[in-house]
């Protein structure tokens, strides 16, 4: 469902499987699930799919600001931006995204929770309940 140029705002605590999620979205772009890593040391890795990946974590920031490191142009190109701990992006309120919360509900058990803001979000969050609610969906 993801064409290119979406942003997609992760949160969730340490160890809730942020980039767990990221790996599964990587397959459906082609890539390897081990080329995808934790970026906390790097920030920002680049991954080329049948859509580019830009995988962004915040965890090292307190705060960042969307000029620095050069954000803007990751998150506003032709790629699919994946950003992990989004919320310590300084304009995060401002900009349009699918969010995506992962809480614990058991050790083995996991909550997801979509958010969409913004027009083109909101037809995305459509189609995937779509998905989500068809019988095919049942057989994955």
């Amino acid at each position: 469902m993801l064409h290119g140029g979406e942003l997609l705002a992760l949160e969730g605590q340490l160890g809730v499987g942020k980039t767990c999620f990221i790996k599964g979205m990587a397959r459906g772009l082609s890539l390897r699930e081990e080329q995808i890593l934790s970026p906390t040391f790097t920030m920002i890795q680049e991954h080329s799919g049948r859509i580019p990946l830009y995988h962004i974590d915040l965890y090292r920031l307190e705060s960042v600001a969307l000029d620095e490191l050069g954000l803007r142009e990751y998150l506003f190109s032709d790629a699919i931006a994946a950003v992990e701990w989004f919320e310590r992006l300084q304009e995060a309120d401002t900009l349009d995204r699918l969010t995506i919360r992962i809480s614990y509900e058991s050790a083995s058990r996991r909550r997801i929770e979509f958010a969409a803001i913004g027009l083109r979000y909101a037809s995305l969050l459509e189609k995937l309940i779509h998905r989500f609610s068809t019988p095919d969906f049942a057989k994955f």
